[in-house]
């Protein structure tokens, strides 16, 4: 019954059907539902029977309202049709109405745009002057839109507003280009904060976050920029307001030239910052820094270095913390330029990307910088006259006097003593600031900047590659002072290359790289073998230092001294320097040419004939020199020199041999002699300068591991250096070593770092001045034993041997050894050449006792006794006739010579010769007759060989055989008789 198809009949005669198809079974049901509905429908209309009533009224009062509205509908349609009609109708007067309402409207706009055209030069200057740049720029390029119009172009009265409009858009783009250099190139006075000048007292400290970092990581450059409303000065923050500038330049049209003349005037403006920093450096010091070095160089006087105490080190610590750290705030604006530009070509879909590659050249043009600062201090002008006035410097006297003309473009005088960062001048400059603003608003900056004259931008005539005056002299020492502030330049401005600029992060020291192989080594390499040249070729270089006590303990060469200082500052130099094999090789080179300096001057010292230059030929070597070079004497002096006292006898027994070997019977002539007092002390002093250059260098010997030297590139340059062992160019390691910007107290002593490869060589030459040290001191040795042997012939040699014997009881005491002390002797004078050779031990002795240390004066001193003591008996057979006479003359000339010898060699006796010349007069004892020795022959007891023996028994007839004939026959007979017993006891003791 619920569904829309249901038929009431059809359901009631079911209900009525009492068979199995009807539905009368459910009848009870439908009446039960139906009185279900009647008492639900009863209850609804007893609720809201109320509701029911009213509504019946409220639709028929819709329904009047409803046929109210369509009568006036039906009334407006006709009154629309009435005016459709009347419209329809031509009437001309109600037409030029309509054109005059429109033209009058028209005139309106126009008058309202002229008195807003009126108002804007006056708005212009005053956002101008405000620095207001962006509402600026919006002003102007509004009043152009609406000036350029085609109704605003017919009127000839806007025709010199249009003008000066079209003027302020050039001039407003001049004005913001010159501001944006202004505050690149750090001119302006709010650009103070941006880079921090030089103080001894400050130590380098990086800050947590750079401004730039916190710049760009608080704003948003992908948006356009919004001018603060506010009275804060937009200039007073530099990196915003370069920003301003830019997006100025953008909204103005002229990004792209403002880009394109940052560019061009690059050069110049880095040109002028590095000159303006120059002077101010230059203002602040003494400006006879560079005249110091000169004097210094005209009295000859090295200069090495600058020590922590010179005053030339804070000028160049001055000059270069202060340029790097302005070169720092110009990358830093460059970068700002860079992130800015970019994010307007993102914003407004640039396709062109040259306007980014800026960055690159502005890193290229810094390099050049540095490189020429690097140059400028390093090696000196060719032209060596440098003067501290400016070329073309006119006179002033002629000037006055009418002798020339001025030149009118250059500036009479300039303030060079002007302080503008004091308060007193900022004072001033803004009052000043303020009355240009009220009179002339617009360039004020510009006004009160101050003009570079002509005489600040020509170049000074000192030689430097970059056309600025030197502060102090140039010096390829100075790299130690001026690597460390280059190198932490260069590590942070790694915080500030951006990373899309093409720049590689690792190469920021490649140029380091090319100016070391093309500059720096070249230049070192000059300069050390000059300096070098000059320390060795000096005239009193191989003289004795005046101030050795200062620096060694024993007398050292002028030119030693100077030559080890000269390496100990290029040393120092190296401690910021990274390790390369060219410097150690260097050092090789110098200390070998040093050495062969020494050879020239020790083959001058000991040459017969002494050369006048070193040039001329050295001639033949004397006596001592000869020995020290032979082979076998100098391998047996060099093992005494290691020995001991007591292990050293044998050793003084076989030196004794081998130089009278050597010698032969050819006497030692007086010009094989080294006479010369200063000769001995020139000898004496090359040795303890050599020991102690020796000494000294291997102090300074550091070996590096292989990884702090870098590999070898494949393209090795060229030049003096590139031939050798281990010369190959190598890429170096440009790290920050020590870098303070004061010099500091040296803690750790100056080393050389050198490889395996370079030690060896460099231990090699070392061991070579060792090797020439011990040949001077063998010399030294050797010509004490020269001069006795030369004296000694001469005294053996004479016939000063035969002579009376005075005392008969002269020989009473021979036996006992302490005899030449006790008892009194003849009354003969000692041999002359005995007395001159004690005088020249004596001499020698004095000559070397301030020179040498007690070890060197013991060794030459050592077996002197001995070896004299040898010669008196080995060489006996030089004396011609010996008389008993004689013999006593000859032992009190033992006695003079025992001793003198005292004095200089301790413990000494001549015993042996004593004794020998002892035996001469025991023969008295057997009348004419030798019988006693014979005895000692025959027992061993004598000590003597036979041919000692068989010249003291021919001495003993040496004086009967120049007698009568008959009794020479006689004298002969018995002396063959003794010699022939003597040889016949020495066969049988032999046998």
């Amino acid at each position: 019954m619920m569904g829309d198809n249901c038929v009431p009949v059809k359901v009631a005669l079911e209900l009525m059907d009492t068979s199995s198809l009807g539905r009368a079974h459910m009848y009870e049901s439908f009446k039960y539902t139906h009185k279900e509905l009647q008492q639900a429908l009863q209850s609804i209309v007893n609720d809201y029977h109320q509701g029911f009533n009213s509504s019946i009224g409220t639709y028929h009062s819709i329904m009047r309202s409803i046929t109210a509205s369509q009568e006036k509908v039906r009334g407006l349609r006709e009154q629309l049709l009435q005016a459709k009609s009347d419209l329809s109708a031509n009437k001309p007067e109600v037409k030029n109405l309509v054109l005059s309402s429109q033209r009058y409207d028209d005139m309106l706009r126009a008058l309202t745009a002229m008195e807003q055209l009126q108002l804007v030069p006056e708005k212009l200057e005053a956002r101008i002057s405000e620095k207001r740049f962006l509402t600026a720029v919006q002003l102007l390029s509004d009043s152009l839109k609406t000036i350029k119009q085609p109704e605003m172009m017919e009127i000839g009265a806007l025709g010199d507003l249009r003008v000066y409009l079209s003027n302020q858009e050039v001039s407003l783009s001049d004005i913001l280009i010159e501001e944006l250099h202004n505050h690149l190139y750090l001119k302006s006075l709010y650009c103070v904060d941006r880079w921090k000048p030089y103080n001894p007292n400050d130590n380098v400290t990086v800050p947590a976050q750079r401004p730039l970092h916190k710049f760009l990581a608080s704003v948003d450059l992908l948006r356009p920029m919004a001018e603060d409303g506010g009275n804060k000065n937009p200039e007073a923050d530099s990196l915003s307001y370069i920003r301003l500038l830019l997006e100025s330049l953008n909204n103005l049209g002229y990004l792209s030239n403002a880009i394109s003349t940052i560019n061009q005037r690059l050069p110049v403006e880095l040109f002028k910052l590095v000159d303006k920093t120059n002077q101010e450096v230059d203002q602040r010091h003494p400006s006879s820094l560079l005249g110091f070095s000169r004097k210094r160089k005209m009295g000859k006087t090295l200069d090495l270095g600058l020590g922590e105490n010179d005053v030339r080190v804070t000028v160049l610590y001055d000059l270069l913390w202060t340029l790097y750290s302005k070169f720092e705030a110009v990358m830093e604006g460059h970068r700002i330029v860079y992130d800015v530009v970019k994010g307007i070509s993102k914003r407004e879909n640039w396709t062109d990307t040259t306007l980014t590659n800026g960055f690159v050249e502005v890193w290229q043009l810094l390099q050049s910088e540095m490189r020429s600062l690097l140059h400028d201090y390093l090696t000196a002008n060719d032209n060596g006259g440098a003067s501290h006035a400016p070329k073309n410097t006119q006179n002033i006297n002629n000037i006055v006097a009418g002798k020339a003309a001025r030149d009118k473009k250059k500036s009479v005088f300039k303030l060079n003593s002007a302080d503008y960062n004091s308060p007193k001048m900022k004072k001033d400059q803004d009052d000043l600031e303020a009355i240009l603003k009220a009179s002339v608003p617009g360039l004020v900056s510009e006004s009160l900047r101050p003009a570079a004259t002509s005489s600040e931008a020509q170049s000074s005539a000192d030689g430097a590659a970059t056309g600025h005056k030197l502060l102090i002299e140039p010096s390829v020492f100075n790299m130690g002072l001026l690597l460390p502030p280059s190198l932490a330049f260069l590590q942070r401005i790694k915080e500030i290359v951006p990373a899309g600029s093409g720049i590689a992060l690792s190469t920021l020291t490649s140029f380091l790289d090319d100016f070391s192989v093309n500059v720096f080594l070249p230049s070192l390499d000059d300069t050390m073998h000059d300096l070098f040249s000059q320390v060795a070729g000096d005239i009193d270089a191989f003289q004795q230092d005046a101030n050795w006590m200062a620096i060694a303990n024993k007398p050292i060469m002028k030119g030693t001294a100077s030559f080890f200082n000269l390496i100990t500052a290029f040393c120092k130099m190296l401690e910021t320097i990274p390790p390369d094999q060219a410097f150690g090789e260097l050092i090789i080179d110098l200390l070998t040419s040093y050495y062969g300096k020494c050879c020239d001057w020790y083959k001058e010292l000991v040459s017969r004939n002494r050369a006048s230059s070193a040039d001329e030929a050295l001639g033949e070597m004397k006596v001592s020199a000869r020995w020290a070079h032979n082979k076998e004497i100098k391998e047996v002096m060099g093992a005494i020199w290691t020995a001991d006292d007591i292990g050293s006898g044998e050793l003084l027994e076989r030196e004794n041999a081998l130089e009278l070997k050597t010698q032969g019977d050819t006497p030692i002539p007086s010009a094989d002699l080294v006479k010369d007092c200063k000769t001995i002390s020139a000898l004496c002093i090359l040795y303890t300068s050599l020991k102690w250059l020796a000494s000294k260098t291997t102090q300074l010997r550091q070996v590096e591991d292989s990884d702090a030297f870098a590999r070898e590139t494949t393209n090795s340059s060229s030049g003096r250096g590139s031939s050798g062992p281990g010369s190959g160019r190598r890429r170096r390691r440009w790290t920050l070593g020590k870098q303070p910007k004061q010099p500091l107290a040296e803690e750790t002593p100056p080393m050389l770092p050198m490889s395996k490869d370079t030690v060896v060589l460099f231990d090699g030459v070392v061991n070579s001045y060792q090797e020439l040290a011990s040949t001077v001191l063998f010399t030294l040795r050797a010509e004490t034993r020269c001069r006795v042997i030369h004296h000694l012939h001469l005294c053996l040699s004479s016939n000063s041997f035969n002579v009376p014997s005075i005392s008969p009881n002269a020989n009473t005491s021979t036996d006992n050894p302490n005899a030449a002390a006790t008892t009194p002797l003849p009354h003969h004078d000692p041999d002359p050449n005995l007395l001159n050779l004690n005088a020249d031990l004596v001499a020698f002795d004095e000559d070397i006792s301030g020179l040498l240390r007690e070890r060197e004066k013991e060794y030459i001193s050592r077996g002197l006794g001995s070896f004299m003591d040898h010669i008196l008996v080995s060489q006996a057979g030089k004396i011609k006739i010996l008389s008993k006479g004689g013999c006593e003359k000859m032992r009190l000339n033992i006695l003079v010579l025992q001793q003198n010898l005292k004095n200089i060699e301790k413990g000494v006796r001549l015993e042996r010769a004593r004794r020998y010349y002892g035996l001469f007069l025991a023969g008295a004892k057997v009348s004419n007759s030798y019988y006693d020795i014979l005895d000692k022959a025959r027992s061993g007891t004598s000590g003597f060989s036979y041919d000692e023996l068989k010249t003291i028994i021919s001495l003993y007839y040496s004086e009967p055989l120049t007698g009568r004939k008959e009794s020479v026959m006689q004298t002969r007979k018995s002396m063959n008789d003794m010699l022939l017993a003597l040889s016949e006891i020495m066969i049988v003791k032999e046998g």
